[in-house]
């Protein structure tokens, strides 16, 4: 406050004098203070800005091939998955005709049989295809609904695979009776493709007929029946739980189902341990967001009670 007061009591030479002197010593501070700070502080400056612009590029990029690779992939899963939903709509309605009793006899003669094995490997095959280009993006900067789809995908190969689904019943694991083993799996879906395209149902079952291991396929539905006591139908269940959620979320307005209709799909479980075990890993699975996701949660507690988790 005490210069204010002395600059106005100061004549006008004071005045001149002492703005000179003040301007001087700025001006010497900012040449010292650049000379000292100027290079470091301009390349830390400019360092922040290109990694800045890097990383937004890299997000941008990494978003742009994961809705690439989803167009490319959503339309053909979509319809693969709605047309594996209505067989296994069929099969509730059908499975005591024994259409699916060929008594390992896997040369096609049975159509409902084979062209049952064709909508299942066909599915497996393109979300097997999408889920092995999906490794190469980094998913941890995806859209939420893009992230959706690529947890979709791992959740169907968990729902075919993995034994967890039959957690606290009596299966013996070391066999692949009424789960695949993953990487058996892997190679029936990558041979049912070639380049970018699945194989046709003629083509593909010329391969399924021929190539060795491909008979674990056509045993898991062969004989295949609600009544039997094993748990594959409860397995094809909980997948069927997971395709009306994927559709829900990535189909059109017409294919979506209604949350009756998940209820009617958990209806047709045997076990309702194995319900419940969906319910208790759809968390784990990074699905637990997911609004379709909610409807498969909403109708295992019709089933079989609150889930703890």
């Amino acid at each position: 406050m005490l210069l204010p007061a002395f600059f106005e009591k100061a004549d006008t030479a004071v005045k001149v004098a002492l703005i000179a002197a003040i301007t001087a010593l700025a001006t010497s501070l900012l040449t010292v203070i650049h000379s000292l700070f100027g290079a470091p502080l301009k390349y830390w400056l400019e360092t922040r800005a290109l990694r800045n612009k890097l990383a937004t590029e890299y997000e941008y990029e990494q978003r742009k091939n994961l809705r690439d690779l989803i167009g490319r992939y959503q339309g053909r899963m979509l319809e693969a998955a709605e047309t594996l939903s209505h067989r296994l709509w069929n099969l509730y309605e059908n499975e005591g005709k024994g259409w699916l009793d060929v008594g390992g006899r896997y040369d096609g003669y049975s159509y409902y049989h084979s062209s049952f094995v064709y909508r299942f490997v066909g599915f497996y095959a393109l979300t097997r295809r999408f889920e092995s280009e999906a490794i190469l993006i980094d998913s941890r900067i995806a859209d939420e609904k893009d992230l959706d789809f690529l947890k979709f995908a791992k959740a169907f190969a968990w729902a075919i695979c993995d034994v967890a689904l039959f957690e606290n019943i009596a299966y013996d694991t070391k066999y692949a009776t009424d789960h695949f083993f993953r990487d058996r799996l892997r190679q029936i879906c990558d041979d049912c493709v070639e380049g970018d395209k699945l194989l046709g149902y003629e083509e593909l079952q010329s391969l399924l007929r021929t190539t060795s291991g491909f008979e674990v396929v056509f045993r898991f539905f062969d004989g295949l029946k609600k009544s039997e006591p094993r748990f594959r139908w409860d397995r094809l269940i909980a997948i069927h739980l997971l395709l009306l959620a994927f559709i829900n979320s990535f189909g059109y307005d017409m294919q979506e189902s209604t949350p009756e209709q998940f209820v009617e799909v958990a209806q047709q479980a045997n076990n309702a341990q194995v319900l419940t075990n969906l319910g208790l890993w759809l968390p784990r699975l990074g699905l637990r967001r997911n609004k379709s996701a909610n409807l498969i949660e909403k109708a295992i507690e019709r089933i079989t009670g609150p889930q703890d988790r």
